[in-house]
């Protein structure tokens, strides 16, 4: 790796150019300079375009989604695609760099390291809190484990700065709505840096946040709950079998949503049999209602289990 290596900063974006002006700046405001900062657009108009044209950076490189699904994960797929740094990360158009982020993680990929993960602090309805959006059993920074990644011990939101080498011969399954755990998994196969430090602003509860959207695209839900169930079977059957067996139960959730009910079926079973539990139980019973009733009936189980711990 040469000593101020170019880094790989992709933006992918759908139809948000306020907010996609502000990802932008958070790139290009970075104390590290050697950059490229891939924007790619799933959207229809040029807005996306003509913002990249206003900031009259030659670090920005624009790039139209042509070849690739119109979808989140072909979106960032078309950003691999246009990348050359030896490094690279992801910065989503609603979230925003914090100004060291990508100094701070190179100093440990230069120790040795494939990957740097790093807190985010969480943006809640315009406002900026203290919360960290991340959750593991990490109490301070270090080398993180992969037994803990594939039994669900690292959740939520981090930042991540990665060796381009795991992209080489890699791209999302465009046919997932989320999913990005595959390549995560991936990065456990090498040395992950674990930076217990907030280094990125992670937007949530947002009306048009992929999140909340996740049930209009049910089929490709399940689908990204399975791989993910798949690729961490062999660790987690052994280690954390109740992680494993909620992987199946959330897949089982969204195809019965989806209204695939042979699949249903098939990982509501196999959850059961790795890890019984009442909630997997309680979804088979309920598998016979229809599936329009389930977001909310699961609603009503959050509140409940709040109020009264059940």
């Amino acid at each position: 790796m040469s000593e101020e290596p170019l880094i790989s900063v992709i933006i992918p974006t759908f139809n948000r150019p306020e907010l996609l002006k502000k990802a932008l700046n958070s790139a290009l405001n970075q104390s590290y300079k050697n950059l490229e900062i891939i924007v790619t657009d799933d959207g229809a108009d040029e807005s996306a375009s003509e913002i990249c044209k206003n900031f009259a950076d030659p670090r920005i490189k624009f790039v139209k989604n042509l070849t690739r699904a119109k979808s989140p994960n072909g979106n960032k797929n078309n950003g691999f695609d246009n990348a050359s740094g030896e490094l690279v990360c992801l910065l989503d158009d609603d979230d925003e760099l914090l100004p060291s982020a990508i100094k701070e993680c190179l100093k440990f990929i230069k120790q040795g390291f494939s990957c740097v993960f790093a807190d985010c602090l969480c943006e809640v309805e315009g406002a900026l809190t203290d919360k960290i959006s991340g959750s593991s059993p990490y109490l301070q920074s270090g080398e993180m484990s992969k037994i803990d990644y594939h039994c669900g011990r690292v959740g939520g939101e981090f930042f991540k700065l990665f060796k381009r080498e795991f992209i080489e011969n890699f791209r999302f399954d465009e046919a997932s709505f989320g999913g990005e755990n595959e390549l995560y998994i991936r990065f456990f196969e090498r040395r992950v840096y674990y930076l217990k430090k907030p280094l990125y602003i992670y937007r949530i509860a947002r009306a048009d946040s992929a999140t909340l959207n996740a049930a209009k695209h049910a089929r490709a839900v399940a689908h990204a709950y399975l791989k993910t169930a798949k690729m961490c079977e062999e660790i987690a059957l052994k280690h954390e079998p109740k992680f494993l067996a909620a992987q199946y139960k959330m897949a089982a959730y969204y195809a019965k949503i989806s209204g695939d009910y042979a699949l249903t079926y098939r990982c509501i079973f196999k959850s059961l049999s790795v890890k019984f539990s009442k909630e997997a139980f309680v979804f088979l019973l309920a598998s016979i209602l229809p599936s329009s009733l389930l977001p909310t009936l699961s609603k009503l189980r959050v509140k409940l289990k709040r109020r009264f711990g059940i």
